[in-house]
């Protein structure tokens, strides 16, 4: 969303409740707000009517409805019609973009993106939009590895952690086009505690960049199109740092 709203919205989210929030919550993440009915939302969340109408007020907002023009707004404003490719041309950039990608991803910047990661005693992995099934993955993997580790992806979830780190801690956030206002101001939030923040991202994301104390950067060819990417890359280069803990740490540890 446009930065004025982004502003709007994280200017006052604060002053929700954990149930307001969740509401927010679910109008950003709807890919069709303008067909959101009050009732349908009060279904899936288990919440009263009046809790979805107040959480629109505290944003600043006359209604629910007009709350869902706006997030209606950028969505029309994003949607590009998709061009289709061949098959060949589809494998060619996959393969295109994975070589690019692993040239980038450097033994340097792996080993320093781990030594982040074996040095913190809790590690928060965030993820938002599309982004979460590979910060949710990486999570996972961790826990495997016997690592104190968390998957953060609401917003007001993301918010806390702010709260609760420390400089012994670090956050890892994957973003392929880093266009999440709220959740990078969180991030600083947490970072001005001493929280280590490192990142893998895409070559558009460089808010996320900018903040953080290592960064993974994953190639990713241009095509006609920006709410539907495909997170392969994301993918490789989180493989790649588990990889390189199970080779070159787990075994130590």
């Amino acid at each position: 969303m446009n930065n004025d709203f982004y502003k709007q919205i994280a200017d006052k989210y604060d002053g929700l409740t954990a149930n307001e929030q969740l509401v927010i919550d679910f109008i950003l993440a709807s890919n069709k707000p303008d067909q959101l009915k009050i009732k349908d939302i009060s279904g899936k969340l288990f919440l009263s009517s009046a809790t979805i109408v107040r959480a629109s007020k505290k944003l600043g907002f006359k209604s629910f409805s007009q709350l869902k023009f706006y997030v209606s707004q950028f969505v029309n404003s994003k949607e590009e019609k998709l061009e289709t490719e061949n098959y060949d041309k589809i494998v060619d950039r996959m393969q295109s973009d994975f070589k690019k990608t692993i040239d980038m991803l450097s033994e340097k910047k792996i080993s320093t993106f781990v030594s982040y990661i074996n040095s913190a005693r809790r590690i928060f992995c965030v993820g938002s939009g599309s982004s979460v099934s590979v910060s949710n993955d990486l999570n996972r993997k961790l826990k495997l590895l016997n690592y104190w580790s968390n998957d953060y992806e609401e917003l007001y979830s993301i918010r806390d952690i702010s709260d609760i780190s420390s400089d012994k801690d670090v956050i890892i956030i994957i973003s392929l086009g880093g266009g999440n206002g709220i959740v990078n101001q969180y991030l600083l939030e947490a970072k001005s505690k001493g929280t280590k923040v490192i990142s893998i991202t895409g070559t558009n994301a460089s808010s996320v960049m900018k903040l953080s104390d290592a960064n993974l950067l994953v190639y990713e060819s241009p095509v006609p199109r920006k709410r539907m990417r495909s997170r392969l890359m994301l993918n490789v280069a989180a493989d790649m740092v588990f990889e390189y803990i199970i080779n070159y740490t787990y075994e130590k540890k």
